[in-house]
């Protein structure tokens, strides 16, 4: 086989690889939304976000592959990977990511409680010491007032 054909395959099969990229990391980020549901605002940001990355894994195998020259079978096979991957791969791999991001987040809620479960046992036991504290300003402007005669007349 000439080397410009195997070499022009190696491209072609390279922007598929890329575009099966690209799919798997719109699956993470369906995942990152399915948990954290974001409003408009956010929304738009990671959309932007999401889209930088694209932009980024494209141009590098663009620049990586066959030096930042763009042909049309690399713009058709990025999509023929982004395609595949939708058709095949990403049936599996969603549902996975969303059991392991369920995984995860028990795992965080664990973590979290672990770090915060000492100061909220500080935080208890400050605020009773405040609370009783309180109680005897209370206790003693109540014994002012009811003494304030007694203690404004004398001289």
């Amino acid at each position: 086989m000439d080397n410009t054909l195997v070499l022009e395959l190696y491209i072609f099969l390279t922007a598929i690889y890329s575009g099966l990229i690209v799919g798997f990391v719109y699956d993470i980020y369906r995942t990152i939304r399915y948990y954290s549901k974001p409003g408009k605002l956010i929304t738009y940001i990671g959309d932007m976000l999401f889209f930088i990355v694209i932009t980024f894994i494209f141009f590098a195998m663009l620049v990586k592959s066959n030096w930042g020259e763009i042909r049309g079978y690399i713009i058709l096979g990025f999509i023929i990977g982004i395609i595949v991957y939708f058709k095949i791969f990403s049936k599996l791999i969603f549902p996975i990511s969303i059991k392991v991001g369920r995984g995860l987040k028990k795992v965080m809620e664990r973590v979290l409680f672990l770090i915060t479960c000492p100061f909220k046992v500080l935080e208890r036991k400050l605020f009773s010491r405040v609370n009783k504290l309180k109680k005897i300003g209370k206790e003693v402007l109540e014994e002012t007032k009811k003494y304030k005669k007694i203690i404004s007349s004398k001289k």
